[in-house]
């Protein structure tokens, strides 16, 4: 799996340095609880600055310290095109470890600011039996002195089937910005079933762009 999780990074880096002339930075985040830890990348590039084509790329690798039955890779890899500067459909392939490779299908809503970052993905998993996907960020970064920033971060994801609720969960992260690097400390609230039990992980994260 882990072997999986770099291959695809891999991937994302060699299509990302084809989308422009300069190779373009992955932010990869990496988060050690008190239950798993976890690696995230997210990226987004349009083909050329003025294209309306482009690649969305998610990894989210979980790695429990006790339990490997637990341990989850969800992969997407994504084509989009822009309907607005704002909205845009997406097309592509998902993995994840259980149900392996589906096609998939969605839109996505972008707003990207000084201060905020917005993305709304709804998807469905093309599939016999498909499956519903709701993926959302929200990151806020503000100036508290010349070289240091507040960093706010929201990710969430709900995953449901025609039969009802599968997996949910909410990622906060609290921390600081310097030199480029994000770090601080880290809050993840898991759902699972269709009468969700929670789980809960606390820990440290730290987010870096590489590459």
């Amino acid at each position: 799996m882990k072997k999986l999780f770099w291959k695809s990074v891999l991937l994302a880096a060699i299509l990302t340095a084809t989308i422009k002339s300069e190779a373009q930075p992955i932010p990869v985040e990496f988060m050690a609880g008190n239950q798993y830890a976890t690696v995230n990348v997210v990226l987004s590039k349009n083909f050329t600055p003025t294209s309306r084509i482009g690649f969305f790329h998610l990894n989210t690798l979980t790695m429990n310290y006790t339990d490997k039955t637990k341990d989850d890779l969800a992969l997407q890899n994504l084509l989009f095109f822009e309907l607005t500067e704002s909205f845009r459909v997406t097309g592509g392939a998902f993995y994840g470890t259980k149900p392996g490779f589906s096609p998939t299908a969605g839109m996505q809503y972008i707003n990207v600011g000084k201060k905020w970052f917005i993305l709304v993905s709804p998807r469905i998993n093309i599939e016999s039996e498909p499956t519903f996907n709701n993926f959302l960020i929200i990151r806020y970064k503000a100036a508290l002195t010349e070289k240091t920033m507040l960093y706010l971060s929201l990710q969430a994801l709900n995953l449901f089937e025609a039969n009802g609720h599968i997996k949910s969960y909410q990622w906060f992260r609290t921390g600081l910005e310097i030199k480029g690097t994000q770090f601080g400390v880290a809050f993840n609230v898991d759902e699972f079933g269709s009468k969700p039990k929670f789980s809960y992980n606390f820990g440290l994260f730290v987010r870096r762009e590489i590459f």
